[in-house]
């Protein structure tokens, strides 16, 4: 017998092959550690990077700030060396060259377009805890006077993603799968006044 595809069935059938929120950040967080790399320095710091145009590193410039060496580690646990090409401490950004390495480079997005209440996910090497773990936060929106308190991050994109040490330079993904900013920092002041517990800035 033949089968007829209704209006009602295709709608289903798409409904079917969407992915839930989970399972994107799920993807994006799988995909993303392909182009991310665990940072540790010789003074002890870790922090993260992610791979662009196939052979730079880009990271916070605080990460390797001081460190007379450092080492790369990559998803599949490969180490690598690299040799900074550029770093600027205002906008706090280190571009790290890693030669003879061929993987995934990331896919930049526009953070101008992340809408308050959009989530994202965070990928970073903690502390202590297990490289490539990830986070996730959504948007928010801070009152003017609050953004004069954090003068020097007032461009930046706040979340309330909870990042620890060691997320610092990792990247930030939307549910696309799209570059849209770089960890930075974690507020630990007062919050009381919001309806979230926890504040990071993201370097758009």
């Amino acid at each position: 017998c033949g089968f007829e595809e209704t209006e009602n069935s295709s709608e289903s059938l798409v409904r079917e092959k969407e992915m839930t929120e989970a399972e994107k950040i799920e993807s994006v967080y799988h995909d993303g550690t392909e182009m991310t790399f665990c940072i540790f320095t010789s003074n002890g710091n870790n922090g993260t990077g992610f791979l662009c145009e196939e052979k730079y590193i880009i990271t916070n410039a605080h990460v390797i700030y001081d460190a007379e060496d450092f080492t790369l580690l990559d998803n599949k646990g490969q180490e690598h060396k690299g040799t900074v090409v550029f770093t600027d401490n205002e906008t706090d950004i280190a571009i790290i060259r890693v030669d003879n390495y061929q993987g995934k480079s990331v896919k930049f997005g526009n953070s101008d377009s992340v809408s308050v209440g959009e989530q994202v996910v965070l990928i970073g090497n903690p502390a202590g805890g297990t490289p490539f773990s990830y986070c996730t936060g959504k948007r928010v929106e801070l009152e003017e006077k609050f953004c004069e308190q954090v003068n020097s991050r007032k461009w930046y994109i706040p979340v309330d993603a909870n990042i620890v040490s060691g997320y610092s330079g990792g990247p930030v993904f939307n549910l696309r799968g799209e570059l849209i900013g770089i960890s930075n920092a974690a507020y630990i002041g007062d919050l009381s006044a919001y309806e979230f517990d926890y504040l990071s800035f993201i370097i758009p």
